[in-house]
């Protein structure tokens, strides 16, 4: 479905659209929902790192574990089904906490705050270069908005 906001205008006054965002100089398009532009108060660009230090401890703390459960099953020590259950938790736990410690990439937020909402409108993305160009077209928009707004008043 074509954005309702963009659909008068040609390609060139469209500031920016992906993934169901969509920014013209007087509108803000998510998904199926419209912003004007001129009620934008406030943009803040944040990093959503996950938490690399706690799941690198959780990950050295079940890889000792996970040792501690295969020499168990070594040893045959009672219950022997139990200590594979607790090695495959340690072996998951293992799996998880190193995807999160060394795999997940860090995601970029910008909260944008609105006159009329009471809480902020957040927009993630994957790539720092795409919030980047999210950001610096909905500045761009308030630019345009407020020097036509200026204009107008003269």
């Amino acid at each position: 479905m074509q954005s309702i906001a963009s659909r008068s205008l040609p390609d060139e006054e469209v500031l920016y659209q992906r993934k169901k965002i969509t920014v013209t100089p007087s509108w803000l398009e998510v998904k199926n929902t419209s912003y004007a532009i001129r009620y934008i108060q406030k943009l803040t660009l944040k990093s959503v790192e996950p938490p690399r230090i706690v799941a690198g401890i959780v990950f050295l703390f079940s890889l000792i574990l996970s040792a501690w459960q295969a020499y168990r099953i070594y040893q045959e020590t009672p219950p022997v089904a139990l200590n594979w259950v607790l090695l495959l938790l340690c072996v998951f736990l293992l799996v998880v906490s190193s995807y999160v410690a060394f795999a997940m990439s860090a995601r970029y937020r910008l909260d944008i705050f609105l006159a009329n909402e009471p809480a902020p409108l957040q927009l993630e993305r994957t790539t720092r270069s795409d919030i980047l160009e999210l950001h610096e077209a909905i500045a761009l928009a308030m630019d345009w908005h407020r020097t036509e707004a200026d204009t107008e008043t003269r």
